[in-house]
């Protein structure tokens, strides 16, 4: 009996040999390149994770300049605001564009300087844009630079999975973060050089026909000293420079720090995953990402507005009114902060329970409004500061809880981009034609797409458990090098016996 335990256990051993190394020198020399060679993937990924989010930054700039500086360009441009309204046909459209050639070319091309050249096309748009002294390149300037916004979106997501993979969602937040950062600071980097009395010409002359006239016919320009570039262009002109240090930094890590394909930290099952359940789910996140846009930007719309509009508006003076917009702003830069270490201990899963649940509070709260309002207005300004806080984290966490079920290539992120593009179009369009006649649509459209989007996740999750996580398993090879651990470990078996 105690020859087959001594048989069993050299059995054991030689399992573990086969499958730890059977040479233990070789293994330390192995496990010490294979050391060296993680840390050097290691430093290359945070550098390439720093020129990402770098990439975020320059992209919020460019998201949030065009809505500060509109109005004094279309004064540039002898117009009125609403002349220029298709400028969001336009923007929207660029994104929309970008994010499909990215889609399709990801698979063919390389996407380390796909994302360059989104950044060098959204870069031209921008620098042309406070130039161009004609409405239609103006139009085609704005697409220019949406069409490399769409583009990185694409990209950047899609390569984030790739160079962190199961370790990619802190990661992700905070690549988000920095886009929110970067559009929060916009109006301290362009307030400076918005003609701030054109500003308010703009709002008259959209009332008054006279004063239309006279814009019409001498055009008040501020251009910069001893040139004949017009002011407004001096925060394009930053930002164009900014992304032109991004897309350098690109280009040399591109060839000083690459990570080969046989690096990629993220899994492809899409084989694995069936042709209709992955179409189901990429249909269903389409919509998630249609109504989380939609939401969001009817808010930062019409969050003025509404601020602003006599009762059973707000009522509030304009800088009121621009405070309660500065709060939302803060508690969505802090929410996408505090995304990054929430995301390191808890799942996608889990944050999006608890954004979902704060958002679904707060359109309730906005529901009740006209009860409250009179009697204790601060409950508004807690409300709308609850959805901001819980809605930020919101794309980031979909888009990482997505890529637990299905592979997040360029074409399955495209989808989620021309969901978040068209949403940004088609819901405010009601709100906008309604708000002037009833200024409460605001709250019930916001209220009523933040309902849909909860009840659409909620089908979404339901269906993805049909078939559960697509990485759950763990491959055989690392199944059996885990059991052989599991087994040394037990036994208390010294590492140089195997």
């Amino acid at each position: 009996m105690k020859d087959f335990l001594k048989e069993d256990d050299f059995a054991k051993k030689e399992v573990s040999k086969n499958l730890l190394g059977e040479d233990s020198t070789a293994k330390q020399d192995a496990t010490t390149d294979d050391s060296k060679h993680e840390a050097s993937s290691d430093f290359f990924r945070y550098l390439w994770t720093v020129a990402l989010a770098a990439g975020f930054f320059g992209m919020g700039l460019t998201l949030a300049i065009l809505g500060l500086a509109l109005p004094t360009l279309a004064a540039n441009l002898n117009l009125t605001i609403d002349d220029l309204s298709l400028v969001l046909i336009a923007r929207g459209g660029g994104y929309i564009v970008g994010s499909f050639i990215a889609g399709i070319l990801e698979s063919k091309f390389d996407f380390h300087i796909l994302a360059a050249l989104s950044l060098l096309v959204m870069g031209i748009g921008v620098v042309l844009t406070p130039v161009i002294l004609n409405v239609t390149s103006f139009y085609i300037c704005t697409a220019l630079s949406s069409l490399g916004m769409g583009g990185y979106e694409t990209v950047a997501n899609v390569l984030c999975l790739y160079l962190w993979g199961k370790k990619s969602e802190p990661v992700l937040q905070f690549l988000h973060f920095w886009f929110c950062f970067g559009s929060a600071m916009t109006p301290f980097l362009s307030k400076s050089f918005l003609n701030q009395v054109v500003h308010n010409a703009s709002h008259s002359i959209s009332i008054n026909s006279s004063a239309t006239a006279t814009m019409a016919s001498s055009p008040n320009i501020t251009y910069i000293e001893n040139t004949t570039v017009p002011l407004v262009s001096v925060p394009y002109f930053i930002i164009a420079g900014f992304l032109t240090l991004v897309i350098i930094s690109l280009i040399l890590l591109k060839f000083f720090a690459s990570l080969d394909s046989t690096e990629s930290q993220d899994e492809n099952t899409i084989e694995q995953e069936g042709t209709r359940y992955r179409y189901v789910m990429l249909i269903l996140l389409f919509w998630l990402f249609f109504f989380m846009a939609g939401f969001q930007v009817t808010i930062f719309t019409f969050l003025y507005k509404f601020g602003i509009t006599e009762s059973p508006g707000l009522a509030y003076s304009r800088d009121v009114s621009a405070d309660l917009n500065a709060m939302f702003f803060i508690t969505v830069v802090v929410g996408q902060f505090l995304a990054i270490f929430w995301s390191q201990k808890f799942s996608p899963a889990k944050i999006l329970t608890a954004d979902f649940l704060g958002v679904g509070i707060g359109s309730v709260l906005l529901l009740l409004y006209p009860l409250y309002f009179e009697a204790a207005p601060i409950l508004f300004w807690i409300t709308i500061g609850l959805i901001g806080f819980s809605a930020t984290s919101v794309y980031a966490c979909i888009f990482l809880w997505a890529n637990r079920y299905i592979t997040i290539n360029g074409s399955a992120a495209a989808v989620f981009i021309f969901g978040v593009a068209v949403g940004e179009m088609v819901l405010p369009i009601p709100v906008g034609f309604l708000i002037d006649e009833h200024v409460l649509s605001f709250l019930y459209f916001t209220s009523g797409y933040s309902f849909t989007l909860i009840l659409i996740f909620l089908l979404t999750v339901k269906f993805a458990h049909t078939k559960g996580q697509r990485l759950s398993q763990n491959n055989p090879v690392e199944e059996d090098k885990l059991k052989a651990e599991e087994y040394l470990e037990d036994e208390k078996i010294p590492e140089t016996v195997v």
